[in-house]
């Protein structure tokens, strides 16, 4: 009897030390599943959290380029609204021999006045462009002589008169520093030179304000 007990004890303590290394096991892999959840939880809301500030990030990039882009855009109106103006010179090397507004007349010796500026050249120097246009008269216009008139931007308009030679002919698209044709005497003039205007919307000004520019 006694050495059943013993044996049946022996056997309900083997069962007992099972059983709470089993518990002991569970209780691990409950801990260890808990803190593996938690550190994936935890990455989960990092990743999260990155990836809206990601979001963030990218939607405020998107707003700096388009804003550059805007600016550069602006930019390059503003160049060619530049360009397109009659601001730059129509010989390579500048001489006035007459201003423009009143003046007196050497034949006559009344004072008149005087629509453009005149320019110093001979037949052999080359006119220029003063802006991007379209040309609106390549003949020969009366007094002018042999005149080019190119349209600008903004209703500005630039005359060159008593020219030798055309290069363009009307419709003719020129930008800033094309060669549209040579200095002369033709029309009513008294010697080879270039005559020079610059006028908006019909209205004749200094084209020596915006040769200086």
């Amino acid at each position: 009897m006694i050495k059943l007990f013993k044996k049946h004890y022996c056997h309900s303590y083997l069962y007992v030390l099972i059983f709470l290394l089993l518990g002991y096991m569970t209780f691990q892999y409950h801990c260890q599943h808990q803190k593996l959840t938690n550190t994936v939880r935890s990455y989960d809301i990092i990743i999260e959290k990155q990836e809206k500030s990601l979001k963030l990030y990218q939607e405020k990039l998107n707003e700096v380029i388009d804003h550059h882009n805007k600016i550069f855009r602006i930019c390059d109106s503003l160049t060619n609204i530049m360009d397109s103006l009659p601001l730059g010179s129509p010989l390579d090397t500048l001489s006035i021999t007459s201003n423009f507004g009143s003046r007196k007349n050497k034949a006559t010796q009344k004072w008149e006045y005087h629509p453009g500026t005149d320019f110093l050249a001979d037949w052999r120097d080359t006119v220029y462009a003063t802006g991007a246009g379209i040309i609106e008269v390549s003949h020969y216009n009366s007094g002018y002589g042999r005149t080019i008139v190119i349209s600008h931007v903004s209703g500005y308009k630039s005359r060159y008169a008593h020219l030798t030679r055309y290069f363009v002919k009307r419709g003719d698209f020129v930008k800033r520093g094309d060669a549209i044709g040579t200095a002369g005497n033709t029309g009513n003039s008294r010697g080879y030179h270039l005559h020079y205007e610059v006028s908006r919307n019909g209205k004749l000004t200094n084209p020596q304000n915006y040769i200086r520019l």
